[in-house]
């Protein structure tokens, strides 16, 4: 079998893909090997330094309580003396001094010539020796200072060990200097607190006068020894400089470079010095740099046979673009024509009617009737299923050579060539829609529905593909208007309506620019007392030329175009500032539109009328449709919730024309149920609307909810709407929606007359 990769160079000349993709993962993987390991090094340089000056802190600690230990022994010493100027026993006060034996070698008092008159190591009385050539007397005898003396690394005389000498003069009667107390220090004591540390390293510790002589040293080799002058080293150079830091110290004689940190000894004159091998350092970052570099050799090599296999499959390409091509053609759910495929059958169609123009093709959209609510219930899986047996049905009644596509969603659309005369094509569009009524078996549930087809013709309704899409388009747009479940023809008068849609959008907007909209109230009113409860806020437009737009019109207008949001909040900012003027007792319902739930913020919107407007939230109602809670479910249930934690009421109107009331009555704590004018409007032709109107009150008080039936017009409709104990009544017989001028009038009205009919009644 030959090896593709052996054409390796012919291949990056070509700029195969996998070659090159290959070639770029092994170069990013080096790359990050590499950069890995940079930033291991980095890491571990700065752990080390972080380390080795913690570890020169406490030193410095070590070093400074140390000393202080030996100066309170001093100092005792000498207040000893000084205290018995007249006599000078000082074997008495050296052998009796409180010392710290494992720090100090000796102890001794030198007279002011020079002579050690006493000391706790050797015979005693000891000899008498001199010690006048001694830095650490000598200093005390040339200065006057009172200052704490260590000395240099020094074999003692008397002791004839390395110790360093650290001394304090004393004064004598006469008050001159009188002589010097010293200490011999072991210079190993301050270093031996090291091997009870773990560094991790192999470090040296030393401590460096600012004469550059190492006082003592410490830790693994490599340090520097007790007594060593570092005069001419770099360490000694930093030292002069005064600045503590970290830095790499080349080592003489080829030996290892050091990482040293240098700290400065408070209050003397002292430096500590931590060091540690360059290798110690980076010897992980190193063992890692193996390990990440046989990691990425294995690697490179799967690389290379992944590269392989890439190239053996490139092979078949040809195979496989074909089959690509196919179910790029095709919809992944029910494996009909997608759009794009439908859209080049129907543009090929369109061209080759040019040159006949007698031969008729048609156009029909399909949008599947309530699915929405298929996927809302019973949930995405159910909804594909139901898409897949739909197209299967579709599928079945399809005759030869008529292209059935899914357009997305629940839509579908059927191209019919050679498609006859008006007859033959409402013979399909009727085959399709029977094949649709039969109740669908999916799963456990079984769903009915229904579609709705708008149909073009061509080249009559259209020449062009785009023409007959929005000529289809528009027919299924009416059905949809009107009739569910049944089928329309394009009709130009079906343009004509979507122009003057155009126009009155255009219009609307000028008028909500000019402020042209006005809202009218109209009263609810309390059956049992017949007091105003509150007034509904309706939004009203008179056009300069048209007149009185209807709302249902002109609504359904700006929900389409967006404008509703700003219709939303301005009649909903106009209707609080009315109530405001009104008694503190009377409310105002404004209604909401399901396209305000889907805009941006709508509590953040609702909160802030609020405020401006300072209408308590107790006075405001806002009202929703029933509809809409079928159309968005949990989503505006999420938004009313945070509408009713303002403090405002909610009430669902319409109840009674949805399907699912009782479950979203159960899910939300609505304030008030108000009664669709439908089942009001019957209630004086039979039992069959009272029991219902009886039943939504029943189930209302149930739940601690209000009810207002709407569509009041008669005296027998208020008197059967008090008997069946409805809480409020809304209509004409008591008053139509009225301008914000006469709604005050109304007002003032009201208030009189029932003031009227409690003075006459008591």
């Amino acid at each position: 079998m030959a090896l593709h990769l052996k054409q390796f160079p012919r291949f990056l000349a070509e700029r195969r893909g996998p070659v090159i993709l290959g070639l770029m993962v092994v170069l990013l993987l080096w790359i990050g090997v590499a950069a890995k390991h940079e930033n291991d090094v980095r890491g571990a340089l700065q752990d080390s330094e972080r380390t080795t000056y913690n570890f020169a802190m406490v030193f410095e600690e070590n070093v400074l309580r140390s000393i202080g230990e030996i100066d309170k022994s001093l100092l005792y010493m000498r207040r000893s003396i000084e205290n018995r100027r007249d006599k000078e026993d000082y074997a008495t006060i050296v052998n009796t001094t409180d010392l710290l034996s494992e720090i100090i070698v000796q102890v001794a008092i030198i007279g002011p010539d020079g002579v050690m008159r006493a000391t706790n190591a050797g015979p005693q009385p000891p000899p008498a020796t001199d010690l006048s050539d001694r830095d650490h007397f000598r200093i005390h005898v040339e200065s006057p200072d009172d200052v704490l003396y260590i000395s240099r690394p020094v074999i003692g005389r008397a002791s004839g060990r390395v110790s360093v000498q650290i001394s304090r003069r004393f004064t004598g009667a006469d008050g001159r200097f009188g002589g010097v107390v010293v200490a011999s220090l072991n210079p190993s004591h301050l270093t031996q607190f090291y091997d009870k540390i773990d560094l991790g390293t192999p470090a040296s510790i030393s401590l460096i006068g600012s004469d550059g002589v190492v006082r003592s040293s410490g830790g693994v080799g490599g340090g520097f020894g007790v007594g060593a002058d570092l005069g001419r080293t770099e360490t000694y150079q930093k030292i002069r400089s005064g600045r503590s830091g970290t830095f790499t110290l080349e080592m003489p004689d080829g030996a290892e470079s050091r990482l040293v940190t240098i700290r400065k000894v408070r209050e003397h004159p002292l430096w500590v010095s931590v060091s540690v091998p360059e290798s110690e350092i980076y010897k992980d970052s190193r063992a890692t740099l193996r390990m990440d570099a046989l990691v990425a050799a294995l690697l490179t090599l799967l690389v290379g046979i992944a590269v392989e296999k890439l190239l053996r499959i490139e092979a078949k390409r040809s195979e496989a673009e074909a089959r690509v091509a196919r179910l790029a053609s095709l919809d992944p759910l029910t494996d009909l024509p997608n759009r794009r495929v439908f859209r080049a059958s129907l543009e090929t169609m369109a061209e080759a009617a040019r040159g006949t123009p007698d031969a008729t093709y048609a156009v029909m959209f399909l949008d599947l009737d309530r699915f929405k609510i298929v996927n809302d219930t019973l949930g995405h899986k159910v909804g594909d299923t139901l898409l897949q047996a739909v197209a299967d049905r579709l599928a079945a009644v399809l005759a030869p050579g008529q292209i059935l596509a899914r357009l997305g969603g629940d839509e579908f659309a059927l191209l019919m060539p050679r498609a006859g005369d008006r007859e033959a094509i409402e013979a399909v569009a009727q085959r399709i829609a029977e094949a649709i009524l039969p109740p669908f078996e999916i799963g456990s549930h079984q769903i009915r529905s229904s579609v709705s087809i708008g149909i073009a013709v061509g080249p009559a309704d259209g020449r062009s593909a785009d023409d007959l899409l929005i000529a289809a388009d528009l027919a299924l747009y009416a059905v949809k208007a009107g009739k569910r479940g049944s089928y329309e023809f394009y009709d130009r008068k079906m343009s004509e309506g979507l122009a003057e849609r155009r126009q009155l959008e255009a219009d609307l907007r000028r008028a909500i620019e000019r402020g042209e909209l006005e809202l009218h109230y109209q009263p609810s009113i309390v059956l049992k007392t017949g007091e105003i409860a509150g007034f509904e806020a309706l939004a009203r437009w008179r056009h300069p030329e048209r007149g009185n737009v209807p709302p249902s019109l002109f609504i359904s207008i700006a929900e389409e175009c967006g404008l509703i949001h700003a219709i939303g909040e301005w009649s909903l900012a106009e209707a609080c500032h009315q109530a405001t003027t009104w008694p503190e007792h009377l409310k105002i319902a404004v209604n909401l539109s399901p396209v305000q739930f889907s805009g941006p913020d709508l509590v953040g919107m609702v909160r802030g009328v609020l405020e401006r407007t300072g209408l308590p939230a107790h006075r405001l109602e806002l009202e929703i449709t029933e509809q809409m809670l079928l159309d968005s479910g949990e989503a505006t249930l999420a938004i009313l919730r945070d509408l009713k934690a303002l403090g405002l009421h909610v009430a669902m109107d319409d109840f009674g024309t949805g399907y699912s009331s009782l479950n979203y009555l159960r899910s939300f704590p609505f304030d008030r149920i108000k009664v669709d004018r439908s089942f009001v409007t019957g209630l004086g032709t039979g039992a069959q609307n009272a029991a219902i109107v009886r039943a939504v009150i029943d189930i209302a008080r149930v739940l601690g909810m209000r009810t207002t039936a709407e569509g009041i017009e008669t005296v027998d409709q208020q008197r059967v709407l008090a008997l069946l104990g409805c809480d409020e009544v809304q209509g004409y017989l008591f008053s139509r929606p009225v301008p914000a001028a006469e709604a005050k009038a109304l007002i003032g009205r009201w208030c009189a007359e029932t003031q009227k009919a409690e003075t006459m009644a008591a």
